[in-house]
């Protein structure tokens, strides 16, 4: 039987699961449903992808300042704070007017973001105080675990949603926020003074076995309320200059002179922001961190494992509507099956680390992930069988989401374990800024591999029909990017019908390329697991005995 705090543990468990949850199905379900806000507002081309691109920015550039405002102002205040704004900013989403559409829903667009930037740090805070040590991977595993996989909703929901209006995908957020509110509010674990983020961490660390902490996270908080707002300001203006170009770099071309001029401009102010943090007292990001070993590559492994783990929805989806002819609830169906074997796996990987470290844990994840992808890559884009059923990759997609669920929360669990007591969200942000940046990343390196693979499949297959290799890699730009269909190819009758059966065929080809590209990504990780020192995994095997013994 629960004691009182194990139960209040849930409920703060489940109070964080359903608030994270809103945003990370906000990142599908408007893309999926963007079109839909566009013919409904008037909005353009441009004007549509600033709808999308706005929240991902604005979270991306507040995501360190949301970390340190956790550390020293509150994780359940921020908490709130974050669940306040987010769906404040959705409720504006919802209401926007025809009269100011743009310059109103991508300033609410705005707001949301930066209220996602609040609460996910302060969320693992929270997780951390609320858990034992002995609970904790398992608690973190299953916290990414759902939340990662609250994503695949999003194409679901939205196309339901839109059958009666595009507001509705805003508005959803609204019940949701009030009960994330609710039960963070009262799901506090409760029993001692606990006046600082230090002492959080103590408490969360000397728990006995079996036991919930004795916490009180109402108003857990730093000592000292000092933030950085210049550096804040510097990372945030940094993170942009660095995560736009990588998102509109396919389209405008890498040499373009304003891609060049926004890398260059982010490289000398991530320069400048080292330079600041190492100088001052309490910075917004301690740079110091990364002179620990295991903790960078923990970072690198999470940013890897992102650079796999945010693109793919994406091919897997694009894959199934237009390779397989799948509507796009039967292509979300595809994704729930990698989000199967990340579930399952993740609490096999939490178990696994908190007995033998996180370096195992790494190289197995990526070994197993590894290999799901080259089957993944031997079966959807090999055409020697013809194009395989939907049902055909289920274990393939199963089997990469093991091995990526396996590592993905053990690393970001070990950044945190690393991290000094009262910096949890600050150390979060981090692991979420490499997230995010893995995810453009991945993006940007693998669209390029697809736009170039499918140009070259699409001119092999339509050359006889008169396209032209220019207008092959024109037609491939414009598929993957969302603005045309395979039905909407030239030719009629008999040739259509070719044209039609030759791009399903060259994309599936192209994707296949993509997945073998994730194999590779996947087997670095296999390579950090192997340059882990060797007392990562002691120092975490002797926490764990220590935690056994009291």
């Amino acid at each position: 039987m629960l004691n009182k705090g194990e139960r209040r543990s849930g409920t703060v468990l489940a109070g964080l699961i359903v608030a994270v949850s809103m945003t990370t199905i906000d990142q599908t379900i408007v893309s999926v449903s963007s079109q839909t806000i566009a013919s409904g507002l008037g909005l353009d081309s441009s004007g549509i992808e600033w709808v999308v691109n706005a929240y991902l920015l604005a979270a991306a550039a507040a995501f360190p300042l949301g970390g340190k405002m956790a550390d020293a102002w509150g994780y359940r205040r921020v908490m709130l704070a974050g669940i306040v704004l987010f769906s404040t900013g959705s409720a504006l989403c919802g209401a926007t007017p025809a009269a100011l559409a743009q310059s109103w829903i991508v300033a609410a667009r705005v707001v949301q973001g930066i209220g996602a930037a609040l609460m996910f740090p302060a969320a693992v805070g929270i997780l951390i105080g609320a858990s034992s040590a002995r609970d904790r991977a398992k608690s973190m595993a299953t916290f990414f675990a759902i939340t990662g996989a609250m994503t695949a909703i999003g194409p679901v929901a939205g196309t339901w949603l839109v059958q009666y209006s595009w507001r509705y995908i805003f508005f959803v957020n609204l019940p949701l926020a009030l009960i994330a509110f609710g039960l963070v509010l009262v799901g506090f674990v409760g029993a001692k003074d606990i006046d600082g983020g230090a002492n959080v961490a103590g408490a969360a660390n000397v728990g006995g076995a079996g036991k919930a902490d004795a916490v009180d996270l109402r108003d857990a908080k730093s000592s000292d309320r000092t933030i950085d707002w210049t550096g804040a300001a510097i990372a945030a203006v940094a993170m942009v200059l660095l995560i736009l170009p990588l998102k509109k770099g396919s389209d405008v071309g890498w040499s373009d002179p304003r891609i060049l001029a926004s890398f260059g401009g982010s490289l000398v102010l991530f320069l400048c922001f080292f330079l600041l943090e190492r100088r001052i007292a309490r910075p917004v990001v301690d740079v110091r961190a990364f002179a620990n070993r295991a903790f960078t590559l923990s970072t690198l492994a999470t940013l890897v494992a992102s650079a796999v783990f945010v693109p793919l929805m994406y091919f897997v989806s694009v894959y199934g509507q237009l390779s397989l002819g799948l509507n796009v609830g039967q292509a979300s169906g595809l994704i729930l099956a990698f989000f199967v074997g990340f579930l399952v796996a993740s609490q096999f990987g939490a178990r696994l680390f908190d007995k033998r470290g996180i370096a195992v844990v790494v190289l197995i994840g990526g070994a197993v992930a590894a290999i799901g992808f080259i089957l993944l890559w031997r079966r959807a884009g090999g055409l020697a069988s013809g194009l395989p059923a939907a049902g055909d990759l289920t274990w393939q997609l199963g089997c990469a989401g093991a091995g990526i669920g396996f590592m993905f929360s053990p690393a970001a669990t070990d950044m945190v374990n690393r991290a000094a007591e009262s910096a949890y969200g600050e150390t979060t942000s981090i692991s979420q800024s490499m997230k995010n940046l893995g995810g453009a990343l991945g993006m940007a390196v693998f669209a390029s591999v697809s736009v170039s693979k499918f140009a070259d499949a699409v001119y092999r297959g339509l050359g006889s029909f008169g396209i032209t290799r220019e207008r092959a890699s024109e037609l491939a730009a414009k598929i993957t990017s969302g603005h045309a269909q395979s039905g909407r190819l030239p030719g009629g009758g008999g040739a259509k019908r070719a044209a039609i059966d030759a791009v399903r065929k060259a994309y599936a080809e192209a994707a296949g390329s993509v997945f073998l590209a994730m194999a590779i990504a996947c087997a670095l990780l296999i390579v950090i697991a192997l340059l882990y020192p060797r007392s990562a995994s002691s120092t975490r095997q002797a926490k764990s005995q220590e935690t056994q013994m009291q």
